[in-house]
């Protein structure tokens, strides 16, 4: 027959947690944040940019499924310029 084991002691077993815990917050000056007003501008530009891009695909798209027309040779330029503004806008953001 096996050995009977025996369970935990019956004292409190507290665990000790260190000081400098990962779960620590810590208080002090904030972080450096962006403006509330340089934020927002960021955000409309990103907006704006992001529509245009949108408005550039989208005529894009509608030339190449109508079989009458053709593309628009400067298409491909506005669609560059209006994707190169969008990463401009969203570069914006993170500062």
């Amino acid at each position: 027959m096996r050995a009977r084991r025996r369970g935990a002691p019956s004292g409190s077993r507290s665990r000790v947690v260190p000081a400098r815990s990962r779960v620590t917050v810590r208080r002090g000056a904030p972080a450096p944040r962006v403006a509330t007003a340089t934020l927002a501008a960021a955000l409309r530009q990103s907006r704006d940019a992001l529509g245009a891009l949108q408005g550039e695909l989208d005529a894009l798209l509608a030339a190449l499924r109508s079989p009458k027309a053709g593309v628009d040779p400067a298409a491909a330029e506005r669609l560059r310029a209006a994707a190169l503004a969008a990463g401009v806008a969203f570069s914006g953001l993170t500062r």
